[in-house]
């Protein structure tokens, strides 16, 4: 039970990651549509909703819940880890984030 909890919360964490702009775009080159977006945003938050139900209908609600946010915790890693290797070779700023600019030389 606690392996499919965990399994649906990386679904769940990747499919967040995935409905944001910058993961999307690093991950499939393109900027997701906001009915992709909103659909992936759903899928995720379905997802970790399912598997904090199944630690919760496995170990029951005291223990179910403190199960489930220690599942929730450890399936966020994968997906933070894979987007963070799929991205630093090719980093790139945010959509809308401010050029970086040289600070300037207060002599002058």
């Amino acid at each position: 039970m606690s392996m499919l909890a965990w399994l649906l919360a990386v679904a769940g964490f990747t499919a967040l990651a995935l409905s944001m702009d910058r993961h999307h775009r690093d991950v499939f080159g393109v900027l997701p549509s906001r009915w992709r977006s909103r659909g992936l945003r759903l899928a995720g938050w379905t997802a970790l909703t399912a598997g904090m139900a199944c630690c919760i209908s496995g170990w029951g609600v005291a223990y179910g819940v403190i199960a489930g946010l220690g599942v929730l915790a450890a399936a966020a890693a994968p997906p933070l880890f894979w987007l963070s290797y799929r991205t630093a070779p090719r980093a790139r700023p945010s959509p809308g984030a401010p050029p970086a600019r040289a600070p300037r030389d207060p002599a002058s």
